[in-house]
């Protein structure tokens, strides 16, 4: 039988221990070889540099380009005042429809004369009120006086006819008269003969 010799298994494993190495290195420097020749190529990194470099001016480009347009927009607070005036006038607008809106029903109102004070001689007529109306309503006219024959008189003229109405008031009264557009008078009397009479009174136009 033969042996083996020690020194000779030794020397041989180093041997094919170094072997394995030398093709280990051989292949990562073909693997990195490789991936310079893919990658790392100076003319493929010099291309993609241009390639970013001209990016990079189009972008500057382009925000020039919009800094000059935002340079050029007007004053915004040209469009602020003109919104103002435009919801002004939408205001303006809404008010006057609710106006139209409450006389058609008849629910707005004016005072045309308050607590006004007047003196009369016996059987005497004194105008407290002769202006234009505009809207078709009633008059409310209500009065203190001293001499109980005191009365209101409404006067006015529409479509060519006159229109003439009175009724008594006495020492304190109330009367509503119809009225339509026009000039209107409004009279307070007294018809006797022989006692003068002191009145204050008020008349409110609704329509």
């Amino acid at each position: 039988m033969s042996q083996d010799n020690p020194i000779q298994k030794k020397t041989s494993m180093k041997v094919i221990t170094l072997a394995v190495l030398c093709v280990l290195l051989a292949a990562s420097l073909v693997a990195v070889i490789a991936i310079y020749a893919t990658n790392g190529n100076p003319s493929d990194l010099k291309g993609q540099i241009t390639e970013k470099n001209n990016l990079i001016s189009s972008l500057q480009a382009n925000n020039t380009a919009l800094q000059n347009q935002l340079s050029q927009v007007p004053d915004t607070s040209v469009y602020t005042n003109q919104i103002a005036t435009l919801n002004q006038q939408l205001a303006d607008a809404n008010s006057q429809v609710a106006g139209y809106y409450n006389i058609a029903l008849m629910n707005s109102s004016s005072s045309l004369i308050y607590q006004q004070p007047l003196t009369q001689d016996p059987n005497a007529t004194t105008s407290i009120f002769s202006d234009s109306i505009f809207y078709s309503g009633y008059v409310v006219v209500q009065a203190t006086a001293t001499a109980n024959t005191t009365y209101a008189e409404v006067i006015y003229s529409y479509g060519g006819f006159n229109f003439d109405f009175s009724q008594t008031l006495g020492t304190s009264g109330t009367a509503a008269f119809p009225v339509l557009p026009g000039t209107l008078i409004i009279n307070i009397g007294n018809i006797n003969q022989t006692v003068a009479n002191t009145v204050t009174a008020s008349a409110t136009y609704y329509y």
